[in-house]
């Protein structure tokens, strides 16, 4: 069964649109009450669980129908959601947007029954923690009187299960934090009212009846709390397999010993044995308390993330040994985190605080050993020097020995691998390590169960209150210029926004504007960020970084510090370094647990912006020029290669280029789908490489590159990026000095600029094309530059200069013996003639052009004849036909990635049912067609149809 909405009519009053998931999934409105079930039921469900944030078609179809077929899953979407669209207005509420990949619900404050509850919830925390108390009770009664039931309710699944355990637990939460409040107000009898119900309806929830048991215990029910307790850990062993928590263990305990005094907390831990190293000190022996932690950061921002991560390894400390790593490049600010943290915590050990620097990364020496430190933290707690073992083994068991029992945390401050530290991690509970290092040291995550924390740049706003501490309000704002100059180059590296800091304070009269001009040139860039002093500027930092590679790694580091583009793919990088995949990913590998690279996604690596600089400066004095410009020339003929292939994927009737170079190892594209997610990929490194064709005198590449990336860039209408593309391939011609090749560009320059509407310059170079194809006598290349200039001419206002040179284009196609583009050319003169108004001409070349295309299998062109015929259908008032042409349509272009065209086809859709009288999906048709006009900047398109849009809404 499908499932719909319900409707049912208020009892009174009209409230404010308000859709509701805590709950059976309904939407109020206008005094009208609609409730969802079944796949109408899920699919909005997901749409609201992710309000205001695109999910795609793939994660829909998930949703409702769990696993979904691959193929239709996008069409069964599209007609779910056309129907929870006419559901949805039909009480005037229409917020579902078409956003690629998939769909977006807009949704205004206030709208919304979880977001309202989770307000509420951050409005009590706020007021708990500022000790508020009867506040937070307001907010927290306000928040849980938004539930009406059991989440979700109608909605069956796994999607509708797993995110109603999750809205369940959201609700527990939030009543658990309540009853803390009611037991720091001593409402005790309160609390056991209250917690009773719950506690049985969520039998496994140890804080929950952690809260129960307490307050029977401070009401006197002392019995009535053990036998709280006897029940949970039945429920826990039975279910689990698990014991309750020490804590709610010592809880038990105290609940058990309520008429003896407390003991120490340090009383067991005094008198317990020793299982090794010297017997323990006498109870009233007084051991040393080392609190060796360096000052913390005066200056120290941001990092709530990592800060949250930390406190859960403050958490685990009474289980286990808490061990944390935090890795990142040089210069992110990783002691800083480490201290920052350290300093907050030290309460919570009150044995002692340790701290070395190990000096992984120091110019100044090789690193420290373990043995050294090893016999510092041993004096520091106390054992005498004499007896302190000289072999590193029985120093580190004698570490181990001296710790048992004691509550410490031990700070390893810049660690060069895990055996550096993996000797000073204690051996029981209750003491912490806190490691950080330039290097992941992943190996300690499966040795000790590490926690591993990955610091990267700060994000601009971080890195703006950042500065605003150093410099001030004032000063940030007088000059917002040069400020988001020193933000954009620093690229959120605290280290080098220290530096741009201290160079301001010591020059205070000088402007912001001095720092940003250095900024701005990459040449002077990193000698704004030093400092003067030697060994603390940024390339210092990097410097000990690169020293600590082996060569291959080094060789690796410094070609990709030259490689065009933000970023690089596995093979691309292969093919830099001349070495197969398989080692050139252990190379990656060793750079990236150095945190020299990222891999923000599978496959694809990328540096730091300095870093990147910092590679690429020490490129030009390490590598020869020679090597250099043999790694780029074998990048850039792998990309022509590639970009060649995926073109023939995208576009496989458009005539192969000329002489495009073969590569072993290049990749096979399945279909346009695998060739438009490449270009998606690759195509900011595509247009780098390109740049770079001149100065290494590549102008093959340089114009074949244009060639190969122009299908995919005319699809999505990169107008700008296709136009420059095609004058770095024109320069590349010139110099070539081939008829044919220039010919072949001159042609495409045209076709740019016409795109561009700049037609004088399109007039010039498609002359130019014409010429020389004339004088070649190349009758398929001359048709298809006719074909290129009537559609010029047709959509730019001379539809009957463009049907001459769409008829000259079929008749030399039909000389040629092409069908393809003879069906290309009957098209053209097809849509043509119905510009100019003549219907059945005009029918008869788009039939036969339709026949060609289906029979050599042709979609995209295909897709532009039934364009044509779903336009000639609407004017003669066919407006169902039309549906079926344009629907089609539409289905082809976005199956090849057509996103230009495909935008002209929604508007066109649209129309269709209006003119059927379907106004919920003509609205929905539009704005589809809005969402990609507004992604190709297309102004003109973006106004015509919001007009449509809002004569829609006045009429209706």
């Amino acid at each position: 069964m499908v499932g719909g909405p319900l409707m049912e009519r208020g009892d009174g009053g009209a409230p404010a649109m308000i859709f509701r998931l805590l709950g059976p999934v309904q939407l109020e409105a206008g005094g009208e009450r609609i409730v969802f079930s079944g796949r109408q039921g899920a699919l909005l469900a997901a749409l609201l669980l992710n309000a205001d944030r695109v999910v795609s078609t793939q994660r829909l179809a998930e949703a409702v129908w769990e696993r979904p077929s691959p193929g239709g899953s996008a069409s069964r979407v599209r007609t779910l959601i056309s129907e929870l669209r006419r559901t949805c207005a039909a009480v005037g509420a229409d917020a579902i947007v078409t956003q690629r990949p998939g769909y977006v619900l807009r949704l205004a404050s206030g709208r919304l029954d979880l977001a309202c509850f989770q307000s509420q919830v951050a409005l009590a925390r706020e007021a708990a923690a500022a000790g508020r108390s009867e506040a937070a009770l307001g907010h927290y009664d306000e928040a849980l009187s938004w539930w009406r039931g059991a989440p979700l309710g109608g909605i069956n699944g796994s999607f509708a299960e797993a995110q109603a355990e999750w809205l369940d637990g959201l609700r527990l939460d939030a009543l658990e934090e309540r009853l803390s409040v009611l037991l720091a107000l001593g409402r005790d009898t309160d609390v056991v009212t209250e917690a009773r119900a719950p506690a049985g309806e969520a039998p496994l929830r140890e804080r929950l009846h952690g809260q129960l048991m307490q307050a029977l215990y401070r009401s006197g029910r002392r019995s009535e709390a053990l036998e709280v307790y006897r029940r949970f850990r039945d429920r826990m062993v039975e279910e689990l397999g698990l014991e309750p928590t020490d804590e709610l263990r010592r809880l038990q305990q105290r609940i058990l010993r309520s008429d003896a005094p407390p003991r120490r907390p340090d009383a067991s831990r005094a008198s317990a044995p020793r299982r090794d190293g010297p017997p323990a000190p006498a109870a009233g022996a007084c051991l040393p308390v080392p609190g060796q932690l360096p000052a913390p950061p005066a200056s120290f921002t941001a990092r709530s993330r990592e800060l949250r991560e930390l406190d859960r390894l403050a958490a685990s400390g009474s289980d286990n040994v808490g061990v944390a790593v935090i890795s990142g490049p040089g210069g992110i600010g990783k002691t800083w985190l480490a201290l920052h943290w350290a300093h907050a915590h030290r309460d919570g050990y009150p044995d002692g605080q340790l701290y070395a620097n190990l000096r992984g990364f120091d110019d100044a020496g090789e690193p420290v050993p373990p043995s050294t430190v090893l016999r510092r933290f041993l004096e520091a707690l106390g054992v005498p020097p004499a007896a302190i073992p000289l072999e590193q083994e029985a120093q580190a068991a004698l570490y181990r020995s001296v710790l048992a029992g004691r509550r410490v945390l031990v700070v390893l401050d810049n660690a060069a691998d895990s055996a550096q530290v993996t000797p000073l991690i204690p051996g029981r509970p209750g003491c912490a390590v806190l490691v950080t290092s330039r290097n992941r040291l992943v190996s300690l995550n499966a040795t000790h169960s590490a926690r591993l924390l990955e610091v990267g740049p700060f994000s601009d706003e971080e890195a703006r209150r950042m500065l605003s501490r150093h410099f001030g309000p004032e000063t940030m704002a007088a000059d917002p210029a040069s400020v988001a100059v020193l933000l954009e180059h620093s690229g959120g590296l605290p280290l080098a926004l220290g530096v741009l800091a201290a160079r301001a304070t010591a020059h205070p009269g000088f402007p912001l504007a001095v720092l940003a001009q250095e900024l701005r040139d990459p040449a002077t860039r990193l000698d704004a960020l030093e400092t003067g002093d030697r060994g603390a500027g940024l390339r210092a930092v990097f410097a000990s970084s690169y020293a600590a590679l082996d060569a291959r790694a080094a060789r690796l580091f410094l070609l990709l510090g030259t490689a065009p583009g933000p970023d690089i793919g596995l093979p691309a990088a292969a093919v830099l370094i001349g070495l197969p995949a398989a080692e050139t990913r252990a190379l990656i590998s060793m750079l990236e647990t150095a945190n020299l690279v990222r891999q923000p996604s599978p496959g694809r690596y990328r540096m730091h912006d300095l870093v990147r600089l910092y590679a690429a400066e020490r490129a030009g004095t390490d590598l020869p020029a020679e090597t250099r410009k043999q790694a780029l020339a074998r990048l850039l003929t792998a990309y022509t290669a590639m970009a060649c292939a995926a073109d023939r994927a995208l576009f496989p009737h458009r005539p192969a280029v000329a002489g495009a170079p073969p590569q072993e190892g290049a990749p096979v594209f399945e279909d346009a789908a695998a060739a438009l997610a490449w270009f998606e990929t690759e195509l900011p490194c595509l247009l780098a490489a390109q740049l770079l064709t001149p100065a290494l005198g590549m102008d093959v590449e340089g114009w074949q590159l244009a060639w190969g990336m122009n299908t995919f860039l005319l699809r999505r209408s990169y107008t700008r990026e296709r136009l420059g593309s095609w004058k770095i391939a024109l320069a590349a011609a010139d110099r070539l000095d081939d008829p044919h090749t220039t010919a072949v560009v001159h042609w495409h320059t045209g076709y740019a600029y016409a795109a561009a509407a700049r037609i004088d310059e399109a007039v010039h170079h498609l002359d130019r094309a014409l010429e020389l194809f004339e004088k070649m006598r190349d009758r398929s290349r001359l048709a298809q530059v006719h074909h290129t200039m009537g559609w010029m001419w047709s959509v730019h206002g001379r539809p009957r200069r463009g049907l001459g040179h769409a008829q000259a284009a079929l008749r030399l196609q039909r000389e040629v013996g092409d069908p393809i583009w003879e069906a290309n050319a009957l098209s053209a003169v097809g849509w043509i003639r119905l510009q100019l108004g003549e219907h059945e001409e005009a029918r008869a070349a788009c039939e036969q052009a339709l026949a060609l295309f289906r029979r050599h299998h042709d979609r995209g062109s295909e897709a532009a004849t039934l364009d044509s015929l779903g336009m000639l259908a609407f004017r003669q008032g066919d407006y169902e036909r039309a549906l079926e042409y344009y629907g089609r349509c539409l289905e082809l272009r976005e199956g090849t990635g057509n996103a230009f065209q495909a935008a002209d086809t929604l508007v066109a859709l649209g129309d269709a049912h209006q003119a059927l009288g379907n106004t919920a999906e003509a609205r929905a048709a539009w704005r589809d067609a809005l969402a990609l006009y507004g992604s190709q900047h297309r102004r003109a398109e973006i106004e015509r149809v919001g007009q449509r849009l809002e004569g829609s809404a006045v009429r209706g």
